[in-house]
């Protein structure tokens, strides 16, 4: 049997069906048991709804600017959904039943598809900003997501304490801020997609300026 996990395929939905999806979910997942702590919360998606709600509303008078601003607003609520997918992928651990309750459709996975390498080259840089850290690494092939964390402490032992694990959908342009001038910042990233999660990339550091 195939291994079911979430359909990811936002951009192909309907802006109506994307508001219907986005209203689905959160009635599903509200007071869900299978869900104690959502991540994004549930009110920051509706928050994302509502707004999206209100600019594709709007949009029904033609206005270019309006649509400009849907458009934009609709980006963001993929984003929150996308987040909230893996969160609920994860603790549903392949259990379709779970999956299911979410609110989220879901699709059977093509038996080629692999856990993703781990990310290299991961290069750490200075922006134009004092206390900000820019982070790039070779994109990795059929990844959905990369997860990172960065650390600026180590312990009585020389081991690095890692803070909590963050997300990004890009491989480039990422910044870590705000960081203290001075501070050795430490940073390392891994892939993800619906089959797992590659091993940590090695970590690499920058003084932060």
């Amino acid at each position: 049997m195939q291994n079911r996990y979430i359909s990811l395929g936002f951009s192909k939905i309907a802006d109506d069906a994307m508001a219907t999806l986005g209203t689905t979910v959160i009635t599903a997942m509200t007071d869900n048991p299978n869900f104690e702590t959502p991540v994004p919360a549930l009110t920051d998606i509706q928050a994302l709804l509502d707004d999206y709600r209100a600019k594709l509303a709007v949009t029904r008078k033609g206005s270019p600017l309006n649509t400009s601003e849907k458009n934009v607003s609709r980006q963001a609520l993929e984003k929150g959904l996308r987040q909230l997918a893996f969160y609920v992928d994860a603790v549903a651990d392949g259990a379709l039943h779970i999956i299911l309750s979410s609110g989220f459709s879901v699709k059977s996975l093509a038996s080629s598809l692999t856990v993703p390498a781990i990310p290299e080259r991961l290069r750490l840089s200075d922006t134009t900003q004092s206390g900000q850290i820019r982070f790039d690494f070779d994109p990795v092939k059929r990844a959905w997501e990369y997860e990172y964390c960065f650390s600026t402490e180590v312990d009585d032992n020389g081991d690095i304490l890692w803070g909590d694990i963050l997300s990004t959908t890009s491989s480039r342009n990422n910044i870590i801020a705000p960081l203290i001038p001075g501070v050795v910042c430490r940073v390392r990233v891994r892939a993800r997609n619906g089959k797992g999660v590659s091993d940590w990339s090695e970590a690499v550091s920058l003084m932060a300026r």
